[in-house]
């Protein structure tokens, strides 16, 4: 098997569009409206989007990725169902603008920066330590684009909200590459981000440390 990995690039310029990056602000279509914590009610901060259309992915959307960031550890932002955290779909190919964040709460990140594929063999785990050499720093591998979910804790897929049926692993993604820009997974943890073919709206993420 092979595996994309995520490789940070610091500096990327921030600009709207379907596009992997983190931090800064989401690249949003018309009418989208910010995600709240069903918990706290408060705005959730945005952490990063996914472009899917990684080599062999069967979809090509962008992915929002929200998570409450208010009171860390009392909203449950690393449950799929707890409304603590969000992923919002948006077709790849829709007209997109910087969103505007809204006022008060812990919404943006301030650094922004990108990400590249490198492709190599082996699953999660060993791409990873084949990468890891030469000098190259660990911590610039932001997690991994399709393949299999290498699990902190057991195995934990969520069930879509449409068809009831286990969603299809999208990516897998680390806490950043310093800490300046870490996304707080529960303390060193995993973001696991599904979604499911039987709507394009249907995605979900599942934290783990």
């Amino acid at each position: 098997m092979t595996t994309h990995l995520l490789i940070n690039e610091p500096g990327a310029p921030q600009g709207a569009g379907a596009r992997t990056s983190f931090g800064g602000l989401p690249s949003v279509p018309a009418g989208f409206a910010w995600p709240v914590c069903k918990e706290c009610a408060g705005h959730m901060q945005f952490l990063g989007q996914l472009r899917t259309n990684h080599p062999g992915s069967r979809r090509d959307q962008l992915l929002l990725l929200f998570k409450c960031d208010n009171d860390p550890g009392c909203c449950d932002e690393w449950e799929a169902d707890s409304g603590g955290n969000a992923v919002v779909a948006v077709p790849s190919d829709a007209s997109l603008s910087l969103a505007a964040p809204p006022a008060g709460g812990e919404t943006v990140r301030a650094t922004h920066h990108g990400a590249r594929l490198d492709t190599l063999d082996g699953d999660y785990d060993a791409a990873r330590d084949a990468w890891d050499t030469g000098g190259r720093r660990g911590r610039d591998i932001l997690g991994q684009l399709g393949g299999q979910p290498s699990w902190i804790q057991g195995e934990e897929v969520p069930l879509c909200n449409d068809c009831g049926k286990e969603m299809e692993f999208v990516a897998q993604l680390e806490e950043g590459p310093d800490h300046q820009t870490s996304m707080n997974f529960c303390g060193g943890g995993c973001a696991y981000v599904f979604a499911c073919g039987c709507s394009p709206a249907s995605a979900k993420m599942v934290i783990q440390a």
